[in-house]
């Protein structure tokens, strides 16, 4: 079920764009005393200003995630991009609270294109829609099994990919501290949207057997079956979300007399989290 948590938009982001119109030119008339009348060459709509990207519902325009480090593989498989604008101006974030649970159900809010050039602008202000630096840290102490910070930009022809890791350990500098104060400026220019439940047409399964029986449920789905699942299953979205949702952290799922560990994520655009 689709829930709408009402929110108020961040100070100085203007409501959606009025739509612009094309003034077309008029054919040619005639008239028995005057003879032919041409009409004036049709005014010219200007392009629509800011910076070109793509527009299709399924075009990732930005992604900022964060993946690696020393995790559990279901803990890891479950996680999101923390911030995901696709061409449509849909930008999907996850939740702000919530328990840990075996899937994270993602919210989605729809942007004018005003606010998409707000986080584009800031992403050229820091750099990002050109050639990546070298976001190595080499000024402090080196950081073990921490995670990387990967941001996305498609936008202006091409598509750039800025990887750091470790990112906000220790005092950034140079390259690192744009790309740092991006990711924190991004997030609080969306953080105060109205959103509501996305709801992804597919989910992904980590299926692995497990001999856990700690807490452990029937599988209700019969459509979908985790035999049939060598690691990563994509399905359906329609009940499984739920499923997930319930389940707690060491719920081990029963169907057909077999055991399994089962860890979702939805299918959002972009990579799936299965790969291909």
């Amino acid at each position: 079920m689709t829930t709408t948590r009402a929110r108020s938009l961040p100070a100085g982001v203007a409501a959606a764009s009025a739509a612009l119109v094309l003034l077309a030119g008029c054919g040619t008339a005639t008239s028995e005393e005057a003879g032919p009348v041409v009409a004036a060459d049709p005014v010219a709509t200007p392009a629509p200003a800011g910076i070109e990207h793509p527009t299709g519902q399924d075009d990732v325009v930005l992604r900022i995630e964060s993946s690696g480090g020393l995790r559990p593989v279901d803990y890891a498989f479950t996680e999101q991009p923390s911030l995901l604008l696709t061409g449509d101006g849909r930008l999907l974030v996850p939740p702000t609270a919530g328990t840990p649970a075996r899937i994270v159900a993602m919210d989605v809010a729809t942007l004018d294109e005003e606010q998409v050039q707000q986080l584009l602008d800031l992403a050229e202000d820091a750099g990002l829609l050109a050639t990546p630096p070298d976001y190595t840290d080499t000024t402090g102490p080196q950081v073990a099994d921490a995670q990387t910070t990967t941001v996305t930009v498609s936008a202006g022809g091409a598509t750039w990919t800025h990887e750091a890791y470790a990112l906000g350990f220790g005092e950034q500098g140079g390259a690192r501290a744009e790309l740092s104060d991006f990711v924190d400026a991004a997030a609080a220019l969306v953080a105060d949207l109205e959103v509501e439940s996305f709801e992804p047409a597919e989910v992904a399964l980590l299926v692995q057997p497990t001999d856990l029986e700690q807490e452990v449920a029937e599988w209700p789905l019969d459509g979908v079956v985790l035999a049939d699942a060598a690691s990563c299953l994509v399905v359906p979205a329609e009940g499984v979300v739920e499923v997930l949702l319930d389940a707690g952290p060491v719920t081990s799922f029963r169907q057909g007399g077999a055991l399994y560990s089962v860890s979702g994520a939805e299918v959002l655009p972009g990579a799936s989290p299965c790969g291909g």
